[in-house]
């Protein structure tokens, strides 16, 4: 899978977006030249993901998350000391999995940065096995998301 998830196209993909959090770029996560490295962004993204659990009180619940597939495409740079807005939605379901959408956002002028997909397996939290998305989690999902109901 590559970009195609940007559909039907950037400005309607970001119009389905309902989470925010940010984040404000550190000078440890930049090269010589203050553009952010390459090997930060998946902490951004992660970030991002774990705020959206959090929103989402799955940390109160006997469940964890381990990443399965990830992908990032990157659209522009961005520098130290900028503020960034990290988005993420929930995209499809799957029987043990579901898939997050998420986009880095310069906050002064709304730039896409970056992009990304990650695939996150549910695992019941005291036996560490992959488990059937419970339908609890997808209704909470479908209930943050604001939007027509994800399968």
């Amino acid at each position: 899978m590559s970009a195609d998830y940007i559909k039907p196209n950037l400005e309607e993909w970001l119009e389905k977006f309902t989470f925010a959090t940010y984040t404000k770029v550190r000078v440890c996560e930049t090269d010589l030249y203050t553009h952010v490295n390459n090997t930060s962004y998946s902490l951004y993204f992660e970030q991002g993901r774990a705020d959206y659990l959090e929103e989402l009180g799955f940390y109160e619940e006997d469940l964890m998350f381990v990443v399965g597939d990830i992908y990032c495409r990157f659209h522009s740079e961005a520098y130290a000391r900028e503020e960034l807005v990290i988005k993420v939605r929930t995209s499809r379901f799957g029987s043990k999995s579901f898939t997050l959408e998420s986009v880095i956002q310069r906050k002064s002028t709304g730039e896409v940065i970056a992009s990304n997909w990650t695939t996150l397996i549910i695992l019941d939290s005291k036996t560490k096995k992959s488990i059937i998305v419970p339908d609890w989690v997808k209704q909470r999902i479908n209930d943050n998301e604001k939007a027509p109901q994800i399968s």
